[in-house]
């Protein structure tokens, strides 16, 4: 679920959600943790605590080692400060992705709630093309064509 976020993200506005690199001062790895919390907030303790590597990114207090200035930028801000999308696309869409990219995996929507969600279901019905209208076609010569 949380890939499929990430490639929403990319499909909708050509970008990586996440595209981490690598300094002098940190490792890519950490770049890539420090990316997430910037945008959906601290990783949970429980989360860090299951972690083979949590001591080489995190700080006993749950702060990256490395990378000390964050700056968080809310999914709706990023969508419509940086891709110019209408703001309550850019709202509905980032509720949607939200519900994706949950830290915890328990706590991230499964595909079928997802189906549910207004901004598929809301999508849907405005892009969805009209019924189908009845043809009706005069077959044979206009003196022997049904009358309507």
């Amino acid at each position: 679920i949380w890939s499929l976020g990430c490639m929403l993200f990319e499909l909708v506005t050509g970008d990586y959600l996440f595209d981490p690199k690598a300094s002098e001062e940190y490792p890519r790895d950490e770049d890539h943790l420090a990316l997430f919390v910037e945008l959906v907030g601290p990783v949970p303790e429980v989360i860090r605590n299951k972690g083979t590597r949590t001591k080489t990114f995190f700080n006993k207090a749950g702060e990256l080692r490395h990378i000390k200035k964050l700056s968080s930028w809310s999914l709706p801000d990023v969508l419509t400060q940086k891709y110019r999308m209408k703001p309550e696309l850019a709202q509905s869409f980032s509720i949607f992705l939200s519900r994706m990219l949950a830290l915890e995996p328990t706590k991230r929507a499964t595909a079928a709630q997802l189906l549910q969600d207004p901004w598929i279901t809301v999508s849907m019905e405005e892009k969805a093309p009209p019924p189908p209208q009845p043809v009706v076609q005069n077959v044979g010569h206009a003196s022997t064509a049904p009358a309507l």
